[in-house]
C-alpha cells in the first residue's frame, strides 16, 4: 500500500496486483518523492518466516487491514487501478505457474478457478493476496482508474488533488511475465492460457462484485466498444484478451 506525500496532501494507492501498480509506483515515486518506506517492501518475502511482519507485502494491503491499521479520514485521497478481472485472474495464474513456481503446471487455469474458493477460504492471503477478489483491495471511497483507460485520467485526477502538474506523464510498463521469466532464467512451464466462454463463467461466480463495482462487462472482447462510466463515488480527494468460441 504505497503512501505518498504530495504538496500538503496524504495520497494512499491500493495496489491491486496484476493491474500494472509497480510501473504507476515508479510514476509516484519520479513525480512526488520518496514512498513511506515502511509500507512498500518488495523484498518483503526475501526474510526468514518469522522475521516477516505481516502475512502479505504490505504493497498488497487488503481493504479490511487498511481500516483496522487506519483511521476514517486519514488519507487526504485514495485511488486504486483495477483491471477486468478475467485478465487479471489469468495474469495471476500465469506468474505463479511460470515465474513463482506456486502453481503446479499440471493444474490447469479452469481448475485452479476451480480450487479457488477453497484456497481462499483455507488460506485468505493465499498468493500474497495476488488471488484476491479486487473488491477486497479496494476502499470503499477510492477514486477508480480503469487500466484498460490508459494512464491519462489518474495523471489528470493527480494534478487536481495535489495542483501541481510536474513530472511524468506516463507509465514505464514493468515486471511483465516476459521480463520477469528473462530475469530469472526461466521458460514458461505451460501453454499459453486461451479464455474461453467457461473461464468467463467461472470468474464471473467467484467474483461477481468485481464485475459490478467496477463497471467491467463478463467477455472482455466487449471492452473493445467501450466501457459504461464508472460510478461516481463523491470523492475527489496486458491488452483485451479476446474471447475464443
Amino acid at each position: 500500500m504505497p503512501i505518498i506525500r504530495a504538496a500538503d496532501k496524504l495520497i494512499y494507492f491500493a495496489h491491486v496486483p496484476k493491474c500494472g501498480g509497480t510501473g504507476i509506483e515508479g510514476m509516484l515515486t519520479q513525480r512526488f518523492g520518496p514512498r513511506a518506506r515502511g509500507m512498500l517492501d518488495p523484498g518483503h518475502f526475501g526474510q526468514p518466516e518469522a522475521l516477516q511482519w505481516g502475512r502479505t507485502s504490505p504493497q498488497h494491503l487488503d481493504a479490511p487491514t487498511l481500516y483496522r491499521l487506519f483511521p476514517a479520514g486519514f488519507f487526504d485521497a485514495m485511488f486504486a487501478v483495477v483491471r477486468h478481472p478475467v485478465l487479471r485472474l489469468r495474469s495471476v495464474y500465469l506468474y505463479h505457474r511460470d515465474a513463482e513456481d506456486s502453481i503446479d503446471p499440471a493444474e490447469t487455469f479452469s481448475d485452479w478457478l476451480a480450487a479457488l474458493p477453497g484456497r481462499r477460504r483455507a488460506a485468505p492471503f493465499y498468493l500474497d493476496n495476488h488471488a484476491r477478489p479486487m473488491n477486497d483491495m479496494v476502499p470503499a471511497n477510492a477514486r477508480i482508474f480503469r487500466l484498460e483507460e490508459g494512464i491519462a485520467p489518474l495523471v489528470e485526477w493527480l494534478d487536481t488533488v495535489t495542483g501541481s502538474a510536474g513530472g511524468p506523464r506516463d507509465v514505464s510498463r514493468q515486471h511483465s511475465l516476459s521480463e520477469r521469466l528473462q530475469a530469472l532464467g526461466k521458460s514458461p512451464k505451460g501453454a499459453p492460457v486461451t479464455l474461453t466462454p467457461d473461464h468467463v463463467s467461472q470468474v464471473r461466480a467467484l467474483d461477481p462484485e468485481d464485475f459490478l463495482r467496477f463497471g467491467y462487462p463478463d467477455d472482455p472482447a466487449q471492452m473493445a466498444d467501450g466501457l459504461p462510466a464508472l460510478p461516481d463515488t463523491g470523492e475527489d480527494g496486458e491488452g483485451r484478451g479476446d474471447i475464443v468460441r
